[in-house]
C-alpha cells in the first residue's frame, strides 16, 4: 500500500513537470509569403495583340481553361501539382520595370518551356538558366512577362566576345528525327563538325531557339552552306537568321550530318518569295481544271459504252480516273499545305503517289497497245476472249508495278530506323506533304516516271514513222485533205501518248530560270483538258448528247437514221480519235519521213 502511494505520488511529479514541456511550442521554421503575380484575372489568359515580333502589347482574353503553372520543387525533386501553400497569387498585376529593362512577352514553347520554382523564381531559358524575381514578372497560362534588361550597343565586353550559337540538344546528344526528339549520341571516331564553316571563331551553347509565334522548327538546309554573320546571326539560301532564333544540331539518321533548325516563321520565307511567281497560283488551279475536264471525258466515255476497241476504251479510263484523283489530290497538296499534318498529310501524299504512278503505267500499256495495233497497218479484231486476256495482263501490270513502287516507299517510310539501314527514304510529309528533298523524288518518282516517258517516246515514234512514212510509201493517203488529217492525227499522238509530260521530268532534272518552263509545265498542269479536247469533243459524243437532250422519240430516230452512228462504234476512244478522221478542213501537215 505504502508502495501505490509513492508510485502515485512520483507519476503526478512527472506529469506536472512534462505538460509544460509538451505544450510549449515547436520552433519550426515558416517559408516567408510570396506574392506572384498574375498578369490576368481569373477565367482570363494572356494574348498578344498581333504576331508582330517587335509589337509588345498583350490584352486579357476569356477562358474557359483553368491556370495551372508548371511548378518544379528543387526539394521535393519533381513538378507541383498544386500551388504552394506560401504563395499569395495577385491577380491582373503587371511588374513595374525600371528605366533599364523593358516588359517583354515570353509564350510558353515546348521546344523552350519556361518553369517557375516553388520558391517564386522563374526560369526563362533552362539552358543558360535565366532567372528573374517575382517582382520581376506576371504569370499566365501559356505565357510570361518579364521585365528584361535592355541590349546596350556599346557594350564593349560584349562587342569583344564570340558569337554564341545554340546547339539544339546540348552536349553528347543528337536530334533523333524519326521520334522527333534528343538521344545520346554515341562517340564518334571522326565526329562531323557541328559548322564546317564557323567552328573555330563561334562558342557553342545549349538550347532550342525562342520561337514566338508556334512550337514547329523547320529545317533551312545544311550547316556547310550556312554563313556566320558577324552579330551571330546566319544566313542560309537568302534568308536570315537572327541570333535566337535558330540552332544548329547533327541529325542520328543522316549519319550526324548537322542541320540548321529555324522557327517555322522563317521557314515560310522561301515559299513567299516563290508565291509571287505565278506559276504556283496557277498550278493548283490547273490541276483543279485538269480534274474537272478529266471527270468531263469519263462522263463522255459512259454515254456510248458499246465498242470496237474494248480493250482500249478500259485502258484510256483507268488512265483518265488516276490522272484524275492525282490531280485532285496535288491540288489538296497544295492549297492546303499549312493545315495538312501528321497523318493525313502522309496519307494523301502516298495517295498521290500511288495515283500519279498508276496514270502513268496505265499511259505505258496505252502507248504498247497504240503501237502494237498499227505497228504493220493492218488492225486486225481481237476475239473477246483475246481481248480479256490482254486486259488482264495490262492490269498486272499497270496495277502491281504503282502497287510495288508506292508500297515500297510507303513501308519504308515506315519501318523504324536502324544503324545498319542506310536505305533512303521518301519521309512523306516531313517538310510537306510530299517527298523531303530531291534525291527522295528521283528514286520513288521521276526515277519510274522517266523511265516510262522514255519508253513511250519510242512507241510515240514508231508509230508516227508508221503512220507518216508507211502510209507514203503504200500511197495510201494521196489527197492534201488526206495528209493533213494524217498530220492532225500525229499531233492528237502527241497528246494520247502523254510526250508533253518529258517536259516535266526534264525541267526537274535541269532546272535553271523558272520563266523558261512556264509554257510546258503549264501545259502539263492542263492536261486534262487536253485529253478531253481529244476524246470527249468527238462526233458520236456529240450526237449522244443530242439524243439524250432531245426527248421526242420520232427526232431520235430520225437523228439515228441520217446521222453519224454512234451503236456501231461506241465510246471514241484516245486510240480511236487517231484513225476516225478521214478528212478535215486544216491546211496540210507535212512530214518528213
Amino acid at each position: 500500500m505504502i508502495f501505490a502511494m509513492k508510485a502515485i505520488y512520483y507519476l503526478t511529479i512527472l506529469w506536472t513537470i512534462a505538460i509544460p514541456v509538451l505544450c510549449e511550442p515547436v520552433n519550426v521554421p515558416m517559408k516567408p509569403r510570396l506574392n506572384i503575380l498574375k498578369c490576368c484575372r481569373h477565367n482570363e489568359e494572356l494574348v498578344k495583340e498581333s504576331d508582330n515580333e517587335t509589337d509588345m502589347r498583350t490584352r486579357c482574353r476569356p477562358t474557359k481553361n483553368e491556370w495551372k503553372p508548371i511548378i518544379y520543387s528543387p526539394s521535393k525533386a519533381n513538378m507541383l501539382e498544386k500551388l504552394p501553400m506560401e504563395w499569395d497569387i495577385v491577380e491582373g498585376r503587371r511588374p513595374v520595370c525600371d528605366q533599364n529593362s523593358a516588359l517583354i512577352y515570353v509564350p510558353y514553347r515546348i521546344t523552350n518551356p519556361f518553369v517557375l520554382m516553388d520558391d517564386g523564381i522563374a526560369l526563362i531559358n533552362i539552358h543558360t538558366n535565366e532567372r528573374y524575381e517575382p517582382s520581376e514578372y506576371c504569370a499566365d497560362s501559356n505565357a510570361l512577362l518579364v521585365c528584361m534588361k535592355n541590349k546596350t550597343e556599346g557594350n564593349h565586353a560584349a562587342a569583344t566576345m564570340r558569337p554564341r550559337i545554340r546547339k539544339c540538344c546540348g552536349e553528347n546528344a543528337t536530334f533523333y528525327e524519326e521520334e522527333q526528339t534528343c538521344v545520346l549520341s554515341e562517340e564518334a571516331a571522326n565526329p562531323t563538325p557541328l559548322l564546317p564553316n564557323a567552328s573555330a571563331t563561334a562558342e557553342i551553347v545549349p538550347g532550342f531557339p525562342s520561337c514566338r509565334r508556334s512550337d514547329n522548327l523547320t529545317i533551312l538546309g545544311d550547316a556547310k552552306d550556312a554563313l556566320l554573320l558577324p552579330d551571330g546571326g546566319f544566313e542560309i539560301g537568302g534568308v536570315t537568321l537572327p541570333t535566337d532564333q535558330f540552332c544548329v544540331e547533327r541529325i542520328k539518321e543522316l549519319n550526324h550530318v548537322s542541320k540548321i533548325f529555324a522557327c517555322s516563321e522563317h521557314g515560310s520565307q522561301r515559299p513567299i518569295m516563290q508565291a509571287a511567281d505565278i506559276r504556283f497560283t496557277l498550278y493548283p488551279v490547273g490541276f483543279i481544271i485538269s480534274a474537272v475536264f478529266l471527270a468531263a471525258t469519263l462522263a463522255a466515255g459512259w454515254l456510248l459504252p458499246a465498242s470496237h476497241h474494248v480493250l482500249h476504251w478500259r485502258c484510256q479510263t483507268y488512265h483518265v480516273t488516276c490522272l484524275m484523283l492525282g490531280d485532285l489530290l496535288m491540288a489538296i497538296i497544295q492549297l492546303a499545305s499549312d493545315s495538312l499534318h501528321g497523318v493525313f498529310c502522309k496519307v494523301v501524299a502516298i495517295m498521290a503517289h500511288f495515283f500519279f504512278l498508276a496514270a502513268f503505267f496505265w499511259l505505258n500499256t496505252m502507248c504498247f497497245n497504240i503501237w502494237w495495233t498499227f505497228r504493220d497497218l493492218r488492225p486486225a479484231s481481237l476475239e473477246k476472249g483475246q481481248e480479256t486476256l490482254r486486259l488482264r495482263v495490262y492490269a498486272c501490270y499497270a496495277w502491281g508495278g504503282p502497287l510495288l513502287v508506292a508500297g515500297l516507299a510507303a513501308l519504308l517510310d515506315h519501318l523504324p530506323p536502324q544503324p545498319q539501314y542506310t536505305f533512303l527514304r521518301p519521309r512523306f510529309g516531313d517538310k510537306q506533304c510530299w517527298f523531303y528533298g530531291d534525291m527522295e523524288i528521283l528514286a520513288y518518282f521521276f526515277g519510274p516516271i522517266g523511265f516510262l516517258l522514255a519508253v513511250n517516246l519510242l512507241f510515240f515514234a514508231a508509230t508516227a514513222r508508221e503512220l507518216t512514212c508507211g502510209l507514203w510509201k503504200g500511197e495510201f493517203v494521196k489527197s492534201t485533205t488526206e495528209r493533213a488529217a494524217l498530220g492532225r492525227v500525229c499531233m492528237k499522238l502527241v497528246v494520247v501518248m502523254g510526250v508533253t509530260w518529258v517536259a516535266d521530268v526534264v525541267s526537274w532534272a535541269v532546272g535553271g530560270p523558272q520563266y523558261i518552263w512556264y509554257f510546258t509545265d503549264l501545259i502539263n498542269a492542263f492536261q486534262g483538258v487536253l485529253i478531253f479536247a481529244v476524246v470527249g469533243c468527238q462526233p458520236q459524243v456529240r450526237a449522244a448528247l443530242k439524243r439524250i437532250c432531245n426527248r421526242n422519240p420520232r427526232t431520235n430516230a430520225g437523228r439515228q437514221g441520217n446521222g453519224l452512228s454512234t451503236t456501231s462504234h461506241g465510246m471514241p476512244s484516245m486510240g480511236d480519235s487517231v484513225i476516225q478522221n478521214p478528212s478535215t478542213k486544216t491546211a496540210p501537215l507535212e512530214t518528213i519521213c
